[in-house]
């Protein structure tokens, strides 16, 4: 019987969260870290029925900002419907580039392009609490609307949704708590889904994977790590097409696998602030060889409920 009680108080301990926090935005709008979400709601609250929050998110790397804004709402302690603005300034050496040789590369609408922006909406639904050992579930969507000159010019579809499932454990170790998560993503988005979906030969989804890692060093203060990956060959059309039209094989529009070591500050049920270090690898390479291949850089993000 002793045996029994003490199983079942430590079954309960490993799913007691801590001190009531904001959860912090990831980079597409959903409660989360900053690559990926997580199965916990992101205010949630048993008591107030909506529960919205503002946000706003600067990524840089040496050759590429990325702004987002939007909103989310929490929908008592089981939903999350939310709105991303995303706003991407390109290269001046990629633009340089396609420009040199627009009439033949790229049409006119798409050389003189420098930014990228897109829109996504999105919900997440908690399917289940969490128990014990086994961690909190919810499934999402984001749909995708993006400024089409760029996406269709690259063979890919301009529109378009992906999904996920996530799984977050909150655990209690060495006198504090430890965050664990892993998703599964069903998506064809090329970067995000800044440059499109999918691509010539390469319509269809695959399944790509995340996780995170973050231990609470004080009972507001949250460091760890994430890693995500994404559909890697949609572009090689484009790929091949532009090394032949630019005579430069080290042309890559192949994307790398994300990866971010973060600190979270959540004073209260209402405030959230994130900066993280990011490792990018390969975006968009053109000119061949160029540092657009080894992008590291920093990301801040800020949220604030009501």
């Amino acid at each position: 019987m002793k045996t029994k009680r003490v199983v079942a108080l430590l079954a309960a301990a490993m799913m007691a969260s801590p001190a009531a926090m904001a959860l912090p935005i990831m980079i597409e709008g959903a409660g989360g870290g900053g690559l990926n979400p997580w199965a916990l709601i992101a205010h949630a609250s048993k008591k107030q029925a909506v529960t919205p929050a503002v946000f706003g998110i600067y990524a840089t790397t040496p050759n590429y900002d990325l702004y987002s804004a939007g909103v989310n709402l929490s929908i008592s302690h089981y939903a999350e419907v939310y709105y991303t603005h995303q706003y991407m300034g390109l290269p001046q050496a990629l633009t340089t580039t396609l420009n040199a040789g627009a009439g033949s590369i790229l049409p006119a609408n798409v050389a003189n392009t420098n930014s990228i922006e897109q829109d996504i909406i999105g919900g997440k639904v908690q399917v289940y609490g969490g128990s014990g050992l086994v961690p909190a579930v919810a499934v999402g969507m984001n749909y995708h609307l993006t400024s089409e000159p760029i996406p269709l010019s690259l063979g890919a579809h301009a529109n378009g949704a992906d999904f996920y499932v996530t799984g977050t454990g909150v655990y209690p170790v060495f006198g504090s708590h430890l965050i664990l998560d892993g998703d599964i993503y069903i998506t064809r988005a090329n970067y995000l889904g800044l440059l499109g979906q999918g691509g010539v030969g390469h319509r269809s989804y695959t399944a790509q994977g995340g996780a995170s890692v973050g231990y609470f060093v004080t009972k507001d203060v949250v460091v760890g790590a994430e890693w995500r990956s994404f559909p890697g060959d949609n572009l090689l059309a484009a790929q091949s097409y532009l090394q032949t039209a630019l005579a430069d094989p080290g042309v890559n529009l192949k994307q790398s696998d994300w990866y971010d070591g973060f600190i979270a500050y959540m004073p209260n049920p209402k405030l959230s602030i994130v900066a993280a270090l990011l490792d990018l690898g390969n975006m968009a390479s053109i000119p061949g060889h160029s540092v657009n291949a080894n992008q590291n850089g920093f990301y801040l993000s800020m949220t604030a409920a009501f």
